[in-house]
């Protein structure tokens, strides 16, 4: 595709995440007092995206799809205690008018989104890492999944992947996803559980200035950081959300909320849409 295809480009497309679907149950705040739908709630986002004009193109999902283990944290779950979650995630997922991305978070299982998404992983816990392509632009797909640990990490295989990938689309415009947030927030216990190797991927992408901007979850809160040219944006979560004033665990009862990405030509525009009312037409 030649370079100067984006100059053309005319499209939107969003951006989810931390859907945490647990299928069997509720999330329980900390306190032990009330419960949060994660089901209902990204429901509800799905609603809002479906009346979204025009329609996005495609939609990305960030990570921790489904948190099954959050049900019940002293136990290890098997692949197939999994399975059910993300089944109920697809269901969910139905409505939506466009394609879906998906990346994994520390909440994920590979084995079992790979056996119920049917992915061609070469096996059963093979990192999901991807790119694609729309209207001229270039998308990355990480997977910053380290099990066991609530921090990400991109192992060496993953990273070599990425360089090639990028040295093949040089001039196109790209952005590029992951999970956990590669810079700190300056939100004290949040960035302890960051990307350890956040600066090897910095230092990756400072070396191709086609990267616009890396997009992550994590967080459950929206923010946007500036490194040296490359934009670090992170969407707020379909459900609960952390506070962006305590420096210690502190959260909340959402609201859900999404990004929604315009790109035209080479402008690109961004805003969170924070879903306070009802429906779509509190919006």
């Amino acid at each position: 595709m030649a370079p100067d295809t984006a100059t053309q480009a005319d499209f939107s497309f969003v951006h989810f995440t931390d859907t945490h679907i647990m299928a069997g149950g509720n999330f329980s705040f900390p306190t032990g007092e009330r419960q949060f739908d994660t089901s209902a709630s990204l429901q509800r986002v799905i609603d809002v995206i479906n009346a979204l004009e025009p329609p996005p193109a495609f939609a990305v999902i960030g990570g921790d799809l489904t948190s099954p283990d959050l049900l019940d944290r002293s136990k290890v779950l098997t692949p197939e205690e999994y399975e059910p979650s993300y089944r109920l995630l697809q269901d969910l997922l139905r409505p939506l008018p466009c394609p879906t991305y998906m990346l994994l978070g520390n909440h994920d299982n590979r084995t079992a989104f790979h056996r119920v998404m049917q992915t061609a992983a070469v096996t059963p816990d093979a990192p999901h890492h991807y790119s694609f392509d729309h209207q001229g632009y270039h998308f990355i797909a990480l997977d910053s999944l380290h099990p066991g640990a609530g921090w990400g990490y991109l192992e060496a295989p993953q990273l070599v992947w990425l360089r090639d990938d990028l040295e093949t689309h040089r001039g196109r415009p790209t952005l590029v996803f992951v999970h956990h947030h590669p810079w700190a927030l300056g939100i004290e216990w949040l960035d302890q559980v960051h990307l350890r190797n956040g600066d090897e991927l910095w230092q990756l992408l400072q070396a191709y200035a086609d990267v616009r901007w890396i997009i992550c979850g994590h967080v459950h809160l929206d923010q946007d950081i500036q490194r040296d040219g490359l934009t670090m944006l992170t969407t707020p979560s379909t459900g609960f959300q952390i506070s962006k004033l305590s420096q210690t665990r502190k959260i909340l009862p959402g609201p859900p909320g999404f990004r929604l990405v315009r790109v035209k030509g080479l402008e690109l525009a961004t805003r969170v849409l924070h879903l306070h009312g009802a429906s779509a037409a509190d919006l």
